[in-house]
């Protein structure tokens, strides 16, 4: 059965305006005053819904370029350099073996990017990423941060399973090492679940456990420390994540409807 074509009145119904609003932003019209929340509202539900008015504007959506671009924060931190990097790398090779490029953008001012299909945005707080939102068009997912929004794929960690492998390997006593993260949500999420989290910046941060048993995460926190015997690493961009968060992003280029945006791996 042949696609339903997505109308002008399609994008009004959900964006909750009129036919001639959405005219106005589609044709980018400043003779008409129409609120900056309002025009994102419009432009958001136009990329959800795939809405292509004419035939030269889907010639440019199939004109796919098979680009992500990949959006990190600064840090001050070099264990969090050294693990942004390592992601970066990871992910630069899984997308290239699957036929995608990758970019990356510029932690100062990102703002729009017009070279990309959709935008990766990892261990970034929520406000950067709603910033990164508004500024751009093209479908944007969060790895590794919680920005709890149904509009959005997010891509995380599955608390229950590190618990399940850490309680098979030490039992109940241990503590678990994350990397500090502009994130504050993501670290609000996993403190319902373990009862020793610690946020860590260096490697001196991680030798106040030196006698404890240690969950890490993180790879160059792993690096400093993989010669303990009381140290379980979980990987934290296993292949199944990868695989999820491709999946994730796919769908969101191609607007297919999904019950489910908080993927937990």
């Amino acid at each position: 059965m042949a696609k339903k074509k997505v109308t002008i009145k399609d994008v009004a119904r959900e964006a909750g305006v009129s036919t001639a609003a959405v005219s106005y932003v589609m044709n980018n019209r400043t003779d008409v005053r129409i609120s900056d929340e309002t025009r994102k509202k419009i432009l958001q539900v136009i990329n959800l819904l795939d809405y292509t008015p004419n035939q030269a504007a889907r010639s440019l959506v199939a004109n796919k370029k098979s680009i992500f671009a990949i959006y990190i924060p600064a840090s001050d931190s070099i264990l969090i350099e050294a693990e942004y990097m390592r992601k970066t790398r990871i992910l630069t090779d899984f997308f290239h073996r699957n036929s995608y490029e990758t970019i990356l953008l510029n932690d100062d001012d990102p703002g729009k990017c017009d070279q990309a299909d959709a935008i990766i945005c990892i261990d970034s707080s929520s406000d950067d990423f709603r910033r990164l939102g508004d500024s751009n068009f093209i479908p944007l997912v969060a790895l590794d941060c919680m920005i709890n929004d149904s509009l959005f794929f997010q891509v995380n960690d599955d608390p229950e399973r590190i618990i399940s492998e850490a309680e098979t390997h030490f039992g109940h006593d241990f503590h678990v090492l994350m990397l500090r993260t502009p994130n504050l949500e993501k670290i609000s999420f996993y403190r319902r679940y373990f009862k020793h989290l610690e946020i860590i910046t260096s490697m001196a941060d991680a030798l106040h456990f030196s006698d404890q048993n240690v969950v890490v995460l993180n790879w160059s926190v792993y690096s400093l420390m993989s010669e303990r015997a009381d140290l379980l690493y979980l990987p934290s961009l296993s292949d199944s994540k990868l695989t999820q968060l491709l999946s994730c992003i796919e769908k969101a280029m191609s607007r297919k409807p999904a019950e489910l945006h908080d993927i937990l791996v």
